[in-house]
């Protein structure tokens, strides 16, 4: 397998301003609207290569539609520890996927019988820092926070940890990660997804799955245009683990890589999108993890160069461009559990449990497309087993 690089102009660090944080979570509101316009094949890509699959390739399609990756969380843990005034900033209330983060997590707290203040960052990343400062004032007893990498609210992370404040995370890099250097971590504790507190090592297992679902469709060869977020680490690793695996389950592939920021999106990253479809009319797929990019220019440029091959998206929020035919496939994931999980993780450290011995949460995938596991208009896909019910008994004892 190859890979080439176009795109310019593009930052080489970690975004700092939480705007460029946000859209990587998913803010697909914009997508939704779009969802009648039919860009791809209306024919299965899956039907279409049915017949070229290797053994392996079917397995890894059975299993994904199976949901075989996804995992229940602990079914063992302290009851709730009531009575806590936690804080839950949220990584901005106008983009979808933090909403539903937050509204998640504030509906598990409920349930555990805390109170909860929510605070909107509004995508900046001052008002983020001045929040934690502000739950410190207060004397919170924690704060609960979504997607804001620890370099960005360093100082605003060591106040809290001064004032012994436990402040957890879910999709945020803490500061020992080897992209900031290796320092001490910040974080009280972070969710345990899929056995590691380490939100890299699922990210890079996401994206190996991504590969491995877009792998079987390419019928062993072709161009694959990999539409990529540059400037976080999330998205670096999610990318990592997309081309280390592609390299594997596809050798004759070529992957294009096509990156760009968020600061760019939508005007100047619609162009970059445009531009890598219309240099590279032979391409057969785009693979793209966040799904907010369908509605934020890039189906606009699929549809300007007549993009007819897969479209391979993400998180498994684009349900009615996939019904539609306007994507092709989803690698579904769970924000609403992985908010429940975030509670768990925060009531165990109030228990006294080892923040860094803390037990899975569960996690995982689903493949999705317009044969598989796809829900009726209006309805969001739905896990294959009540995670909300496990959490119920464990924490009412």
């Amino acid at each position: 397998m190859t890979t080439s690089k176009l795109g310019s102009g593009l930052a080489s660090g970690p975004m700092k301003g939480m705007g460029r944080l946000i859209l990587g979570l998913g803010a697909v509101a914009v997508a939704v609207s779009m969802a009648g316009c039919s860009t791809v094949n209306e024919t299965s890509a899956v039907a279409e290569n049915s017949s070229s699959l290797s053994a392996e390739q079917s397995a890894v399609l059975k299993a994904g539609y199976a949901g075989e990756a996804m995992q229940k969380p602990t079914e063992t843990g302290p009851k709730a520890v009531k009575g806590k005034n936690v804080w839950v900033i949220s990584c901005g209330e106008s983009y979808q996927a933090c909403a539903n983060l937050s509204a998640s997590f504030i509906e598990a707290s409920k349930e555990l019988g805390w109170t909860s203040k929510l605070v909107d960052s509004k995508a900046d990343p001052s008002v983020y820092s001045n929040s934690i400062n502000q739950a410190v004032a207060a004397k919170a007893d924690a704060i609960a926070l979504f997607s804001g990498d620890c370099p960005g609210i360093k100082s605003s992370l060591v106040g809290a940890k001064q004032a012994g404040i436990p402040v957890v995370q879910f999709t945020s890099i803490d500061c020992d990660d080897p992209a900031f250097g290796s320092e001490e971590p910040l974080f009280t504790g972070s969710v345990n997804v899929m056995g590691s507190t380490k939100i890299a090592d699922y990210y890079k297992k996401w994206g190996a799955a991504r590969a491995d679902y877009l792998a079987a469709l390419m019928g062993g060869e072709g161009k694959i245009l990999e539409v990529r977020e540059a400037s976080q680490r999330t998205h670096a690793y999610s990318h990592e683990g997309f081309t280390e695996r592609m390299a594997q389950a596809c050798p004759k592939c070529k992957i294009v890589d096509v990156p760009f920021t968020f600061a760019q999106v939508p005007n100047q990253a619609t162009q970059i999108w445009a531009s890598a479809l219309l240099q590279n009319p032979d391409a057969k797929a785009v693979s793209v993890s966040i799904d907010s990019l369908m509605g934020l220019g890039l189906e606009s440029a699929i549809k300007q160069a007549n993009f007819k091959g897969i479209i391979a998206g993400g998180e498994g929020l684009n349900l009615d461009l996939v019904r539609s035919g306007a994507q092709t496939t989803e690698t579904a994931i769970s924000y609403e559990m992985a908010s429940w999980g975030l509670a768990s993780t925060l009531n165990r450290i109030f228990a006294g449990e080892d923040p860094t011995k803390l037990p899975t949460e569960g996690g995982g995938w689903v493949f999705l497309d317009k044969d598989h596991n796809l829900p009726e208009a209006g309805k969001p896909w739905t896990l294959p087993f009540d995670y909300k019910a496990i959490y119920r008994k464990i924490w009412n004892g």
